[in-house]
């Protein structure tokens, strides 16, 4: 019986976590698919109101710290007309780091003189994006 009761706790477990797994790649698919279409309210949709992106600095802005608020400040930039067709080239993949924790990779206009590259850190706790870390690639 204690190994029956072990058994179901641990499955218990891995269940909740493949759980997480999903969750996180189905808010990062809506993220994906939003920057893509240019919608800011979609996007904003999977963010936390006191979440923290973090960008390289001037970017956007100076800091490249964008919190609370001013997290739409950013994709009100980055889902913009100018920005919408690079969003739309964006091929992404994810590897979890943790149930909370995942890499997107990400390229942008793949195989072109404009090629763009990097990964994003996500964070997500309650269905929300509560932290998010940009970084870009080197130019080639």
């Amino acid at each position: 019986m204690k190994n029956f009761a072990a058994a179901a706790i641990v499955s218990t477990l891995f269940l909740a976590g493949a759980a997480d797994a999903q969750s996180v790649s189905g808010i990062l698919d809506h993220h994906v698919a939003n920057m893509k279409s240019g919608n800011l309210g979609g996007v904003m949709a999977d963010y936390a109101p006191d979440a923290v992106v973090v960008t390289p600095a001037g970017m956007v802005s100076p800091s490249g710290v964008f919190a609370g608020k001013d997290v739409r400040k950013l994709f009100s930039v980055l889902t913009d007309k100018d920005h919408v067709p690079g969003n739309k080239t964006m091929q992404t993949r994810y590897d979890a780091v943790s149930p909370d924790t995942t890499i997107m990779h990400w390229v942008q206009f793949k195989g072109t003189a404009q090629e763009i590259s990097g990964y994003d850190v996500f964070v997500i706790r309650g269905g929300k994006v509560a932290f998010q870390a940009v970084i870009v690639n080197p130019a080639k």
